[in-house]
């Protein structure tokens, strides 16, 4: 390219002698086959000549490589062509040097003019401008994340230097504290009146102690709100020193209200669970399936001899199982917990640290996963070697007096059989009435001796063999209880006792000790109820069983002496104030009902006492072992 300018004539008359923005003509490039190709220049002006040189670009359009934003031939050839100025910035680098133009090209002949005019320096300051803004947008961006930070983890930020001689907060400090407007203030004096009065020294003095500390420091402290809740808050700092001095602090204050409240309730978790374990002397365990762990209480010396430390994991449990109840105690866990279930309960032998077994009754609760895996069981061993020690031999002494019983009321019948032939003996041979009156008194006495004996040796059957043994045989409940109401007319001439029956009432039964429960149980009536009222006998025939009631007027039974009612020794007084017999009567009822597999109740209120036999009409599926069957099969 020249360096001569060669200013046309159009141009010559617009331009100065001397124009400080470069200028440049350019003409075209043009092959009749192609078309337009390229701008070739063809004069500058010395502004032009020394961006040329310093920039390195060629004559042509097309080599100015190191041009950014400019047009191509098509968009230039269009000023050409029609005449319109076209306008556009150029970014321009050379080596070491950059710079842009705003340019405008204008057509000139049978060409065109790019005229540039350097905006360098207000580019640079746009650039400036759009980094300075970026950055105060970023800046801005970090203070709204850190707010929202600051309010989601609920902690404010604070600093204090030793030119400013005042606490900074972050802007969150009002809510967070739950203050007046003003916040904790700008001074340690303003903050402190924040702090509980009672906690302001120590707080005081933890700030001076940061103030010298080398590293990190941390302490709480409590604050009341407007509305007067205390919250509890953790102060964390950091002193920043210059040689000999400190400068500068800060730091975050955490509300840890939530985190306080739930340690406080761990402690007193803690504290329950030691003291239950302490009270009960039971051995709390606490095993982990992921990690096969069991945490052992402070119990296991106490109870196993075992210090905690010493007791392992699951395997270690399974081997001091006695062998003998080993996959008995396995079996009952597996089938726990792999059937879902939330509670086990397991009596066993345990090896103590000196060798011995000790009875335990093992119990745990299996805590679960969202799907259903066990995540935890949590029991407590409780050693009842005493208790089952004792109980065995309250056991052995129970049977021992039973079994005494029994003997003593068998040996017993052989002479009271002598007094009662002997008492109707004598009452044969024609005494006079006062004698006659003693020996019928001496045989009735015998009799109801007799009569304790059989309950006592029934009370001996049914503890000691496994149930009183029945003679099941076709049996008829209505004439059973017709027997029984005369002869109990006949021994009680004033009293009235009413038989209903309902259905034909046949079994197959122990008729005797059907007639047994009968008399018991109108006895009791007798005994027990109104003497002016009647005493009634139902026989009621149902489908699948008979219902026997027995139903008297009188005094209702105590309600707390209905559950204890059936048990043996249970004496009630009678209307002379006195108890009669031993107490066995309804015992031995509720013996020979379940014998037949029935059921006994009693129903008693101010309108009367009813005790209701249910049997099934076949008894012989639940008569106990030894009992007698008929030889032919009757069919109620």
């Amino acid at each position: 390219m020249t360096s001569t300018w060669f200013p046309g004539p159009e141009l010559a008359r617009r331009l100065p002698a001397e124009c400080p923005d470069p200028c440049i003509l350019f003409e075209p490039v043009r092959e009749d086959s192609r078309g337009l190709l390229d701008f070739q220049s063809t004069a500058l002006n010395a502004a032009a000549e020394a961006l040329v040189r310093t920039l390195r670009l060629g004559p042509a359009l097309s080599g100015w490589s190191g041009v950014v934003g400019l047009p191509g031939p098509v968009a230039l050839a269009g000023v050409v062509d029609s005449g319109t100025a076209l306008s556009f910035e150029l970014h321009c680098r050379g080596e070491g040097s950059e710079c842009w133009f705003r340019a405008r090209a204008v057509k000139e002949g049978e060409g065109l003019a790019l005229w540039l005019s350097d905006i360098t320096e207000l580019h640079l300051e746009r650039r400036a401008l759009r980094e300075e803004l970026e950055r105060e947008r970023a800046a801005r961006a970090r203070e709204e994340h850190l707010r929202l930070a600051l309010e989601t983890a609920r902690m404010v930020t604070w600093e204090w230097s030793e030119a400013r001689l005042a606490l900074v907060w972050s802007p969150n400090a009002e809510d967070f504290f739950g203050q007046a407007p003003g916040g904790p203030g700008e001074s340690l004096e303003l903050f402190l009146e924040r702090v509980l009065p009672e906690e302001r020294e120590r707080v005081a003095e933890a700030f001076m102690q940061g103030l010298r500390a080398e590293g990190p420091y941390t302490f709480q402290f409590h604050g009341a709100w407007r509305d007067g809740t205390v919250r509890c808050y953790e102060l964390v700092g950091q002193t920043l020193r210059e040689p000999g001095r400190p400068t500068r602090m800060l730091g975050v204050v955490m509300d840890c209200t939530e985190r306080a409240h739930a340690q406080a309730a761990l402690r007193e978790a803690e504290e329950r669970y030691r003291l239950a374990a302490w009270a009960t002397n039971d051995l709390l365990w606490d095993w982990h399936p992921a990690s096969d762990h069991i945490h052992w209480g402070e119990a296991s010396h106490a109870v196993l001899g075992y210090p905690p430390e010493e007791m392992g994991g699951l395997v270690w449990w399974q081997e001091q199982i006695h062998p003998e109840d080993r996959e008995m105690v396995l079996s009952s866990l597996d089938h726990v917990l792999e059937s879902g279930g939330e509670s086990w309960m397991a009596e066993y032998r345990f090896r103590r640290k000196d060798g011995t077994y000790a009875h335990v009754l093992d119990r745990g609760l299996v805590a679960r996963d969202a799907k259903g895996r066990t995540a935890r069981m949590i029991g407590s061993m409780m050693d009842i070697t005493e208790r089952k020690r004792t109980v065995e031999r309250m056991q052995e002494e129970a049977q021992f007096r039973e079994r005494f019983i029994g003997i003593l009321g068998h040996d017993l019948r052989n002479p009271l059989n002598a007094i009662s032939l002997s008492a109707r003996s004598m009452r044969r041979r024609g005494l006079p009435p006062a004698q006659q009156q003693l020996a019928q008194r001496i045989e009735a006495s015998a009799s109801r001796m007799g009569n304790m004996i059989s309950d006592i040796l029934d009370l001996t059957r049914a503890r000691l063999s496994g149930g009183i043994p029945l003679n099941l045989v076709p049996a008829n409940l209505p004439t059973v209880c017709q027997q029984v109401v005369e002869e109990l007319m006949a021994v009680h001439p004033g009293r009235s006792i009413l038989l209903e029956t309902e259905g034909e009432g046949e079994g197959i039964w122990d008729p005797e000790r059907l007639a047994q429960v009968v008399i018991n149980l109108v006895g009791n009536a007798l005994e027990h109820g109104d003497l002016k009222g009647s005493v009634y006998v139902r026989c009621v025939a149902e489908p699948e069983r008979q219902v026997l009631e027995i139903t008297n007027p009188g005094s209702p039974i105590p309600s707390h002496q209905l559950a204890t009612l059936f048990d043996p020794f249970r004496q009630g007084v009678g209307r002379s104030g006195r108890s009669r017999g031993l107490g066995l009567g309804l015992f031995i009822v509720r013996e020979l009902v379940e014998a037949h597999g029935g059921r006994v109740s009693v129903r008693s209120t101010e309108e009367g006492t009813t005790f209701s036999v249910y049997l099934p009409r076949d008894s012989r599926p639940a008569a106990p072992s030894g009992s007698q069957e008929p030889e032919t099969t009757h069919t109620a």
